[in-house]
């Protein structure tokens, strides 16, 4: 699991987890281990996660990815699907921020000799580089023209993360009526928004 900002920065990797183990289990993990969010602040994550006043999830069962939209061509219709269309937009910035990663680092793409605490703390490191680099504003447009070396049998992909949350962590399931409540306040809050900027667009 790992958490980034909008500068394009890792703000917290918890690598080593047995690919059996359920993305909110990784988290509550996590948050006992020093991963903690800001006071007034949330994070964006997957329908795999419980959500909380602290991580906010998309609605299920409501138009959620980007090609779907694009392909009906049609705008939102409820607070709803405007929500989940604008939480996969954001979200998108996680999946680019992992791309670029694993580009920067290719032995994060194949099968490794290493033993798994190796494994884990060759990610931890990697990260911790990327960040470096784009402290110190190193680009990454020369990303795309770098030829990989790595024997295409040797490639593995990165496993998706779960595809809804399964109730079984307690100390998450206790808050989602409130991050519920944020969630529905904060999706009629940008669907008034829409409104207003549609109607003045279309006046």
């Amino acid at each position: 699991m790992v958490a980034c900002d909008f500068e394009n920065h890792f703000v917290h990797v918890s690598p080593g987890w047995e690919g059996s183990a359920s993305d909110a289990r990784v988290l509550q993990d996590a948050l006992q281990n020093n991963f903690y969010v800001p006071e007034g602040k949330f994070y964006l994550v997957d329908a795999g996660y419980a959500n909380t006043p602290n991580f906010i999830a998309p609605y299920r069962n409501v138009r959620y990815h980007l090609q779907e939209q694009g392909r009906s061509n049609q705008r939102p219709k409820n607070p709803q699907e405007l929500f989940n269309l604008r939480h996969a937009q954001l979200r998108n910035h996680v999946e680019r921020i992992i791309g670029t990663l694993k580009k920067r680092f290719a032995v994060l793409k194949c099968a490794t000799q290493y033993p798994i605490d190796s494994q884990a703390e060759i990610a931890i490191a990697c990260c911790a580089l990327h960040n470096f680099i784009c402290t110190n504003e190193g680009g990454e447009h020369w990303l795309d023209q770098v030829e990989s070396d790595i024997d295409p049998n040797k490639i593995i992909d990165v496993p998706s993360g779960d595809k809804q949350y399964t109730s079984d962590i307690h100390s998450l399931n206790v808050r989602r009526t409130l991050g519920n409540s944020k969630r529905e306040e904060i999706a009629n809050a940008m669907w008034e928004d829409y409104l207003r900027r549609n109607g003045r667009n279309t006046a």
